[in-house]
């Protein structure tokens, strides 16, 4: 699949690179311009030099000074026609703060992973220590079971004053299941699909709400699907119970991107500045972006929710129990950078040209978009922080939790944008 998009990329780029950014251009691009207040395009068309095409869907919310959007694939074909699906999410927002300081933040997902808890009892992936499996969705005809993987857009909605809504939902989508202990291992189980499963859906929504104070709630509706079907090797059926142990955990990752000069991350009860880690750690506080000299509150990330578990194979599901999520953070090893590689040119792209759109500030700072492409790869590598939202308990079922995102914006000065 990284080998397919790195043919379609550069198609993607070429049409779209100007020589410097006019108020509009981004219709180029998206069919929607950055004025209108909310709006989605679900059949951008990328058409590859090798026969091959692949579609995506935009979709955008601005009011007054503040925009997010969301950018995710529909459906990717090779010359042969075959199709696969990427549940690729990137959600940004742009916004200035109640000091005025401009602000641009991506959140990514970047993979599930399940382990094993043999080391430390603390149900979180010590990676190095406890057996470590990357789940990687994707949908694609060619699959061990004949099922057609389906894409469905949730188009933007405005559901009330200030409040809006959009996201993806994936159906049947196939996952390679990728041991990751060591580097050895890791190719091994990355190049032989060993073990394969079938999850029922996999959906994000998000729902962004602005209230009087000018904090801007993100919350982020974010489902996985029953692992219904298994199988070892490339056409062994087993039971699920016999390739997902009652034992395995689960683990929701994503990186984050934060595109200003100065920030830091702390705590949000103290204000004590977080390291970034050099082993999973149990985060039991929520995650806090200050900006500027004075460090400016500006983002927060809530971690901490409940979650849900249900089970597909009843009729009706049958709730299994409510239970507590843990957070964590995670250092970056290597296996994760080559897992999200193919990521980077196309989430360094997009940001460069939302960006360079939406920031009187970094259209100040270069001289075109073009040159905002060539040079964001830094600021997009050297910003990321890794994040986990750790299951205790799965067993394969399915998870229905929302973890939630908060923009401190200057959006209190406006007035408030009414339903019409």
């Amino acid at each position: 699949m990284a080998f397919v998009m790195a043919l379609l990329l550069p198609s993607f780029v070429a049409p779209f690179v100007v020589a410097s950014y006019v108020p509009g251009s981004e219709v180029a691009l998206f069919g929607h311009t950055f004025d209108e207040e909310y709006w989605t395009n679900s059949s951008i068309v990328i058409e590859g030099d090798d026969g091959g095409n692949a579609s995506l869907t935009a979709s955008y919310v601005g009011v007054e000074e503040f925009s997010a959007f969301l950018i995710a694939f529909n459906e990717v074909f090779t010359a042969d026609e075959d199709k696969f699906i990427i549940p690729y999410q990137l959600f940004g927002m742009h916004y200035k703060t109640p000091e005025n300081r401009e602000v641009f933040i991506g959140a990514i997902f970047a993979f599930l992973m399940a382990h094993e808890e043999t080391y430390g009892d603390n149900t979180l992936p010590d990676v190095g220590n406890d057996d470590v499996y990357y789940v990687m969705p994707f949908g694609g005809d060619d699959n061990p079971w004949d099922v057609d993987p389906i894409t469905e857009p949730m188009e933007a909605t405005k559901l009330g004053d200030n409040h809006y809504r959009f996201g993806m939902t994936y159906y049947n989508l196939t996952a390679r299941v990728i041991k990751g202990n060591n580097p050895i291992e890791f190719l091994i189980w990355l190049l032989a699909p060993l073990y394969t499963v079938l999850i029922s859906e996999l959906s994000i929504e998000y729902d962004i709400f602005i209230d009087e104070t000018g904090e801007v709630h993100a919350e982020t509706l974010y489902t996985i699907g029953q692992v219904t079907r298994a199988v070892v090797g490339l056409t062994t059926e087993h039971p699920v119970s016999e390739v997902l142990t009652d034992a395995w955990k689960m683990t929701a990752v994503h990186y984050l991107s934060i595109f200003t000069s100065n920030y830091r991350v702390v705590r949000s009860s103290n204000g004590n500045t977080v390291a970034r880690p050099t082993a999973t750690e149990a985060f039991d506080d929520n995650l806090t972006i200050q900006v500027g000299n004075d460090n400016e509150r500006a983002f927060e990330i809530g971690l901490g929710r409940e979650y849900t578990l249900w089970n597909e194979t009843t009729e009706p599901w049958t709730n299994n129990g409510t239970y507590n999520a843990l957070n964590c953070l995670l250092q970056a090893r290597v296996a994760d950078r080559l897992l999200i590689a193919w990521q980077a040119p196309l989430s360094i792209f997009l940001f460069a040209h939302m960006g360079y759109a939406l920031s009187e500030q970094l259209q100040n700072t270069y001289a075109s978009v073009t040159e905002m492409v060539e040079n964001a790869g830094t600021a997009f590598d050297n910003s990321q922080w890794w994040y986990g939202v750790n299951f205790p308990t799965w067993n394969g079922l399915r998870i229905e939790q929302d973890p939630v995102y908060t923009a401190y914006t200057n959006l209190a000065v406006f007035e408030p944008r009414m339903c019409v």
